[in-house]
C-alpha cells in the first residue's frame, strides 16, 4: 500500500498494522522477505518469477541492475560481538533499572531472545581500536539514550526498529556499528559494489550523515564511504563507486540512477539503513525504497529510524526487517517538546509579506528581551522559490 501523508488521510486509513512473529528468534538475518517479492541475482538479472503486485510508478519497474566485476561473491561475514565482562554480568533488575534512567523502551518478538543490555561507556562495547580512536577524537565520552541501547543491538547482528527524536544521536547510533561490520567482511575489489548502504530522505541529511561516517572511521586505511545524491556531479559519483567504496550513503532516486546505469551492485550490501523513514514515505519514496530491499541479498541486517511511527512505517518493517528489537526513547509518534508549532493559512500573494510581518515581529521581541535575533529557516518548495526570497 502506497505511504498517504496524514493530511490526505480519510477516517479508514486509521487502522493499526501490527508487526506478525513466527515465533523464531535464531536467525535474525534478512532472509524471509515475502515469497511475492523479486530478487536480483548475481548475474545482473531480476527474478521476476512471481509478481510482487507492487506498481512502480515513477520508476521502471523492472530494472537489470548491474553485478560486481567477479561472479564468485564472498559471502558476508555475521562475527560474534560481546560486551565487556561487566555488562555481560548485569542482573535482569539491573538492565531495567538502566533503561527506565535512559528513558528507553525495548521490546522484541514473542520467542525472539532479549535484547542486549544497553551500555553507558564506548569502552564496553569492546569496539575496533581505530574506532575507539575516532570516538575519542570525535569528542565523545558517554553514550546518548539511544546509542547506548542501538548499538549494542546492531552490534550483535539483528534487525532493529528504531524511534527516536531528531538531533537524539542516532546517526552515531548505526554509523560504528556499521563501520564495525564492514571492517568484518572480506577485501574489497575493484568492481565490487559496497558492503554497506545508508538511505536519507535529503541530500542534506546525506550529507550530514557521511560527514559523521567518515570522521568515524579517519583512523582506518583505505576505508572509502560515497555519498551519492542529486544536484551534483553524477560522472564524479560514477568514478568514486566504480573505484570500489565500502559505505554508500545516498538519497533513493539517485541511487538507482546509478543502478540502472551499471555504475555499483547491491550484491555485497549486507548492512542496511534506513534513517529518517517517516520523511522518505513523506517525500513519496516508498516505491523506490521497496524497489532497493527488495533486491538486496539474501543475508542481510536492516536498521530503521524513524522520528514518527505511522502504521505505513510499521507495514514497511513487517516487509523487510526480521524479529526487530524495537527501541523508543522518549515520546514517540509525537512533534518534539522542545518546538512550538503555530499554523498559519496564508493566501499564496500574501506570503511573503506575512513572512516580514513575522521576522520583524520577532526581531521586536528580541530587542524588548535583550536577547540576539533568533536563527531563522524558511522552507521553500522550489530553488526558483529561495533565490525570490
Amino acid at each position: 500500500m502506497s505511504y498517504v501523508p496524514p493530511h490526505l488521510r480519510n477516517s479508514s486509513a486509521g487502522k493499526t498494522t501490527t508487526l506478525n512473529s513466527n515465533g523464531a528468534g535464531a536467525d535474525y538475518f534478512s532472509s524471509k522477505r515475502s515469497s511475492h517479492q523479486s530478487r536480483i541475482h548475481c548475474n545482473g538479472e531480476l527474478d521476476k518469477s512471481s509478481s510482487n503486485g507492487y506498481s512502480n510508478s515513477s520508476r521502471r519497474s523492472s530494472v537489470n541492475y548491474s553485478t560486481a566485476s567477479r561472479t564468485a561473491i564472498p559471502d558476508p561475514e555475521f562475527p560474534q560481538w560481546k560486551p565487556s565482562e561487566r555488562v555481560l554480568r548485569l542482573k535482569s533488575e539491573q538492565i531495567e533499572e538502566i533503561r527506565l534512567r535512559l528513558n528507553v523502551d525495548v521490546n522484541v518478538a514473542p520467542g525472539s531472545s532479549s535484547a542486549p543490555a544497553p551500555i553507558e561507556s564506548f569502552p564496553d562495547m569492546c569496539l575496533h581500536p581505530s574506532i575507539m580512536k575516532d570516538i575519542e577524537k570525535h569528542g565523545y565520552t558517554a553514550p546518548t539514550s539511544i546509542q547506548a541501547q542501538s548499538m549494542p543491538v546492531a552490534l550483535s547482528g539483528r534487525d532493529l526498529l528504531g524511534c527516536a527524536e531528531t538531533g537524539s544521536g542516532k546517526t552515531a547510533a548505526f554509523s560504528i556499528p556499521m563501520i564495525q561490520h564492514c571492517l568484518a567482511q572480506q577485501p574489497l575489489q575493484r568492481g565490487d559494489g559496497p558492503l554497506a548502504l545508508v538511505l536519507a530522505p535529503t541530500r542534506e541529511l546525506a550529507q550530514q550523515i557521511e560527514k559523521e561516517v567518515t570522521a568515524f572511521s579517519l583512523s582506518l586505511d583505505s576505508f572509502k564511504t560515497a555519498i551519492v545524491v542529486g544536484g551534483t556531479n553524477i560522472s564524479e559519483q560514477r568514478s568514486e563507486l566504480r573505484a570500489g567504496v565500502h559505505i554508500v550513503v545516498a538519497t533513493p532516486g539517485r541511487l538507482i540512477d546509478h543502478l540502472q546505469q551499471g555504475n555499483t551492485s547491491l550484491c555485497r550490501i549486507s548492512f542496511v539503513v534506513l534513517d529518517e523513514a517517516d520523511r522518505m514515505l513523506d517525500m513519496g519514496f516508498e516505491p523506490q525504497i521497496r524497489e532497493v530491499m527488495r533486491n538486496l541479498p539474501e543475508k542481510h541486517q536492516t536498521l530503521l529510524f524513524s522520528a514518527t511511527m505511522p502504521t505505513e512505517i510499521e507495514a514497511l518493517a513487517q516487509d523487510y526487517l526480521t524479529n526487530p528489537v524495537r527501541i523508543k526513547v522518549g515520546k514517540v509518534s509525537s512533534p518534539t517538546a522542545n518546538v512550538s508549532q503555530n499554523l498559519e493559512k496564508v493566501p499564496e500573494n500574501d506570503k511573503i509579506d506575512r513572512l516580514l510581518d513575522l521576522l520583524v515581529e520577532e526581531a521586536a521581541q528580541s530587542e524588548r528581551s535583550g536577547h540576539p535575533f533568533p536563527l531563522t529557516i524558511v522552507f521553500v518548495e522550489r530553488k526558483v522559490r529561495s533565490f525570490e526570497l
